[in-house]
């Protein structure tokens, strides 16, 4: 007997583990109800190339894990969410959708109502508009994001290359591909024909359709620039009040080569940039740049823009406007050439000579004078890195000067208030680049 019971109980051991197997249940085999069907299936933000679908969640007497989205009856993706973005879809096509629910038991419910989602057409055309551009202009920055909503989205590279090639084609007056590249973009082209003034004047206008999507800023050429090395940039139109329609007086009143606005407030969108700097506009205390801070991330249509100007307008100078709550011991304007260096055509100083002679009253500090200096000089600021030669405009400041970058700082009541103050800085810059 000693021989054969090691075998004994191992033969016992296994009938009865098999016995217990065969009499136990997992926790979900007893659950055969299906969820109801998910209900109001709906589309939004429809473009050339995608949709997002919205629907009401389904019940379940255990619990949903998840939503299977079909696209044209054939199962696309699985998601714990409401809500899908569906991307890759062809312009100017018809695709239907319709949602099941499914519990952790593996039960599915019947489809949810199936919707028609016509993507955009991408059949490029020249827009034709007129009006005054400071109006035009200025609606954009009325109704462009707040603060908050994460409205902006961070181009990936493939856009930035296609965005290259809008603005390539804007340069050598190659509208036809300019058309074409930025619809790839969800932007378009509009040839606007500002009648307000005689004789009218005519510009290319690189604006986002609608719906927007992006929210990357509307970039403004003039076919006939006065000052053809001159362009104005306004990246902070929400948070520094009124720069955005300053910097649209200045460009017209100066018929400069071109004028660059941001989409949205600075601190629109909640991700942190990764270039260096902090600031505490966003929050109580000094954060990271945000995203959406276009003077703070290299990563950004405004950055691509600026690149390709600077490298193809031969001395284009880079006048950006921008605002500050004025302390006792502030002057009422700060200049800065982005560094320390004092450059060979000294613009800054250039500036602040013809706005005194515009208002007599303004007080000024300059950066590369006034060493000392420390508040606002924009040493950060990833265009002025970038026209400065800097090695890394995101994260590392530039020792010499180009001198084609001034970073304004403007109190609000002698300059940025209203169209008063706009004049003088549009005479200024005027006196100084004509």
């Amino acid at each position: 007997m000693k021989i054969y019971q090691p075998l004994f109980f191992a033969v016992l051991f296994i009938l009865l583990g098999c016995s217990s197997d065969s009499s136990s249940e997992g926790p979900s085999s007893s659950d055969t109800s299906a969820p109801n069907a998910p209900t109001n299936l709906s589309a939004s933000n429809t473009t050339i190339s995608s949709t997002d679908l919205n629907w009401t969640g389904s019940s379940d007497n255990v619990g949903v894990t998840s939503y299977s989205v079909f696209q044209d009856n054939v199962a696309l993706v699985s998601t714990p969410s409401t809500s899908h973005t569906v991307n890759g879809l062809a312009a100017n096509t018809t695709y239907s959708f319709k949602i099941k629910a499914r519990d952790a038991a593996g039960n599915e419910s019947g489809f949810s109502n199936a919707i028609n989602v016509q993507t955009e057409d991408n059949t490029a055309t020249l827009v034709t508009t007129s009006g005054d551009i400071e109006t035009y202009l200025g609606d954009f920055i009325d109704t462009a994001p707040g603060d908050s909503g994460n409205d902006y989205q961070q181009p990936t590279t493939e856009q930035l290359n296609t965005w290259n090639m809008v603005v390539d084609a804007i340069l050598n007056e190659d509208i036809t591909t300019a058309v074409s590249k930025s619809a790839e973009v969800n932007y378009q082209i509009n040839e606007f024909t500002d009648t307000s003034v005689t004789p009218s004047m005519a510009f290319y206008v690189v604006e986002e359709k609608s719906p927007k999507s992006n929210y990357w800023g509307t970039y403004v050429f003039s076919k006939t620039p006065t000052i053809d090395n001159l362009i104005i940039q306004a990246p902070h139109i929400k948070n520094d009040i009124n720069t955005g329609k300053e910097a649209v007086y200045c460009f017209k009143n100066t018929m400069a080569k071109a004028v660059f606005i941001s989409g949205t407030h600075r601190c629109n969108h909640s991700g942190a940039s990764s270039c260096s700097g902090t600031t505490s506009t966003c929050n109580s205390g000094s954060q990271p740049y945000r995203i959406s801070d276009l003077a703070h991330n290299t990563v950004s249509v405004f950055q691509k823009t600026t690149e390709n100007v600077f490298n193809s307008v031969a001395n284009s100078v880079f006048i950006q406007l921008h605002g500050f709550g004025k302390n006792d011991s502030d002057p009422f304007v700060i200049l800065s050439n982005g560094t320390r260096e004092t450059p060979t055509a000294d613009y800054a100083v250039g500036i602040r000579d013809a706005l005194l002679v515009e208002d007599a009253s303004l007080t000024f500090k300059i950066a590369h004078i006034d060493t000392d200096w420390t508040r606002l000089i924009g040493f950060t600021n990833t265009q002025g890195r970038l026209i400065n030669g800097s090695t890394n405009p995101c994260s590392t400041s530039a020792t010499a000067t180009s001198g084609r970058f001034i970073h304004i700082e403007q109190e609000k009541t002698k300059l940025r208030d209203d169209a008063t103050g706009w004049a003088k800085m549009s005479n200024a810059l005027e006196s100084v680049f004509n």
